[in-house]
């Protein structure tokens, strides 16, 4: 796409791709998919297929609900997170699956899971035949600018991964795990506040990778991550959080020849936050945060929830800035989001789609997905172009987004994260229990999200994974570890 060009209706759903065109035409009221739009898909994704599953209506009953034709194999009861990710081994009947634990327990059972995971053949269930865990009791190493700073009382190491559910995966095979900057529970253990709130990286694969935890891409409540290379061979980062859309790009290339040793691209680099308004990448740095902040007339913003004079002291120089990245980023103008944890990138154009959950309090109740596309396709671009890909509503049939993910064929899943006191009443109540839906077009027309899963009344999934033939992997936070399959 030439960014300096107008871009028309067709060429913009042409861009997008079938699946996601979906997206485009459903919040701008736009008709058919046009025939542009259907061979751009047609030549990037294949032409789409019809839903590989019954949809569900609404279910509101305090039961786990799949489509017939599917079954669904608990692979452990154990309290589960919000993130699932399946690697495979290299045969389609065994894998790893790595779940980050979201629940405020006891420390041994905070961090995530590895479990190995197999079937005797495409029929039959799956189960686990192995489990490791990473816990919050586990020293783990400290990588880049911040680590052995001053702020960071001088270690290399702090004790544990202190898990929030969040995830994702590299382009060279390893998992993120992210962390919550005020965790409650790492705070009862006696921990100082900046140990937590970091991005962690681990080897599904390999036990023997040390898990570290990576302080360049910035300490703040973390959301699912997001990474690509770049067209410059840059890897880039993409991190949602609670308040702010965040972006790390490597100050070195990717090498396909060095795997899992790529991890040290993540150890230095530049750190961004998202004006969505100006379409530009702002960059974290303390001369910036300092000229902010020095001036008389500037107002800290209210949801920083700081002091300005507290501020100064607390940031000092650019390992103070990763430490307090949150505070940087609303400091400098990033824009304020509402709970936007959801990251995903296109499978076809490389684009990024982001889910804000939203707030009732605001008026934004049903949350949103937002679609960014890179200055020339290029994911380290400085500036960016932005649109609402589609909103949570009755008519779009489905609120609060939570959690995504694209399969192969570039439909968008969604999890959905309703808040408890507002499950099934009032405004919320058309939309039933917190379930996994997907939005994909159907023939020449623009269908509504269709659900493939509800969670019991308590539950909400993670985000899908996708397996081999048709199995799909998920946790329900507190609960279940599962694998969906065709019966």
């Amino acid at each position: 796409m030439n960014y300096n060009k107008d871009v028309s209706r067709r060429s913009f759903l042409a861009m997008l791709g079938t699946s996601t065109a979906a997206l485009a035409a459903a919040s701008s009221g736009l008709g058919p998919l046009m025939e542009t739009a259907e061979a751009s898909a047609s030549k990037l994704l294949g032409s789409p297929a019809a839903l590989p599953f019954p949809a569900l209506s609404a279910q509101t009953a305090d039961r786990l609900s799949i489509p017939s034709g599917y079954s669904v194999n608990i692979l452990s009861k154990d309290a589960a997170g919000g993130y699932a990710g399946f690697w495979s081994s290299g045969s389609s009947n065994e894998g790893r699956l790595w779940v980050s634990r979201s629940v405020n327990a006891d420390p041994s059972k905070r961090g995530a899971s590895v479990y190995d995971v197999k079937r005797a053949d495409a029929s039959s269930a799956w189960s686990v035949t192995a489990e490791r865990r990473v816990t919050a009791l586990d020293r783990v190493r400290l990588t880049g600018p911040a680590s052995g700073s001053k702020t960071l009382h001088n270690v290399t190491v702090a004790q544990g991964l202190w898990s929030n559910g969040t995830g994702g995966r590299t382009p060279w095979g390893t998992v993120f795990a992210g962390e919550q900057a005020a965790d409650t529970g790492a705070a009862k253990a006696g921990l100082v506040p900046v140990a937590t709130g970091w991005m962690a990286e681990a080897d599904p694969a390999d036990g023997s990778f040390a898990i570290r935890k990576h302080t360049a891409l910035g300490r703040f409540n973390h959301g699912h991550a997001a990474a690509v290379i770049a067209r410059d061979k840059h890897a880039v980062v993409y991190m949602g959080s609670d308040k702010a859309l965040f972006k790390f790009v490597s100050d070195d290339t990717y090498d396909s020849q060095l795997g899992s040793s790529n991890s040290k691209l993540l150890e230095a680099g530049k750190l961004y936050a998202a004006d969505l308004g100006r379409g530009s990448w702002i960059e974290l740095t303390v001369d910036a945060v300092h000229t902010k902040l020095s001036d008389p007339s500037f107002r800290v913003p209210d949801n920083v929830g700081r002091l300005k004079e507290d501020l100064l002291d607390d940031i000092q120089n650019q390992a103070d800035v990763l430490v307090y990245a949150q505070e940087a980023a609303l400091i400098l103008g990033a824009t304020a989001l509402e709970q936007a944890t959801g990251v995903a990138v296109h499978p076809a154009d490389q684009s990024l789609f982001v889910a804000q959950v939203g707030s009732a309090a605001t008026g934004h109740g049903f949350g949103s997905v937002l679609r960014l596309v890179e200055e020339d396709g290029n994911a380290s671009a400085a500036r960016f172009e932005t649109d609402l890909a589609v909103s949570g509503s009755r008519q779009a049939g489905f609120s609060s987004p939570s959690a995504i993910a694209f399969d192969s064929s570039g439909r968008l899943w969604i999890a959905t994260a309703i808040p408890q006191a507002h499950l099934n009443e009032g405004a919320y109540a058309p939309f039933g229990n917190n379930g996994l839906l997907v939005l994909t077009p159907k023939g020449d027309t623009l269908g509504k999200a269709e659900a493939f899963a509800y969670a019991p009344v308590k539950g909400m999934f993670s985000a899908p994974s996708f397996g081999p033939e048709g199995t799909l992997f998920t946790a329900t936070e507190g609960a279940d570890i599962l694998a969906i399959r065709r019966s």
